[in-house]
């Protein structure tokens, strides 16, 4: 499992235990056992609601039931467990983009988490750096026979087009690369 994915099932485990474990604590099948639970409160009798096949225990003090700031608490952590998970998400990203462009992921990682728009300027980055096969530099022309060359030469020296001297320089030229 990849450690983004063991974070996000980290964070859906910790929302989990955060929303649904006060409020199953809570409940009850009959009447009698959410009466019961006021031993729990030290002696505090409780506000038996059915819901549904059992009872709910609430007391006017209990942030389930509404009576205390909780709410927000819980919304507040939320929220942090997912700005958190969308760190790790970028980073996550910013080091695969890096590491198939054959760039530094400990530098991409610097950047996307120390700029504002860090990720965007690793996958701007690291998409420049990949070769791309439309535009790749054409195969050089073949080479041209060294016969060919000469004979053009000589056809510029007849044609009054090079000075012997040009002449003899570029032909020593074509002999020496043989």
């Amino acid at each position: 499992m990849s450690p983004a994915r063991r974070a996000f099932a980290a964070i859906g485990a910790t929302l989990a235990v955060l929303v649904l474990g006060p409020v199953a604590s809570a409940y009850g099948d009959t009447l009698q056992e959410c009466i019961d639970r006021g031993s729990e409160r030290d002696g505090e009798p409780p506000t038996c609601t059915q819901v549904g096949d059992g009872w709910k225990a609430s007391w006017p003090d209990d942030p389930v039931a509404g009576g205390g700031g909780s709410g927000i608490v819980v919304l507040m952590a939320i929220a942090a467990l997912l700005g958190v998970a969308f760190f790790v998400w970028k980073v996550v990203t910013a080091r695969s983009l890096a590491k198939q462009s054959g760039m530094d992921p400990d530098l991409a990682t610097q950047m996307t988490l120390l700029t504002g728009s860090g990720l965007e300027a690793t996958y701007l980055a690291a998409n420049l750096r990949r070769p791309d096969t439309a535009l790749s530099v054409p195969a050089p022309a073949p080479a041209v026979p060294a016969a060919t060359r000469l004979a053009d030469l000589k056809s510029l020296l007849e044609a009054d087009l090079l000075t012997q001297a040009e002449y003899d320089e570029r032909r020593a030229e074509i002999i020496d690369g043989l």
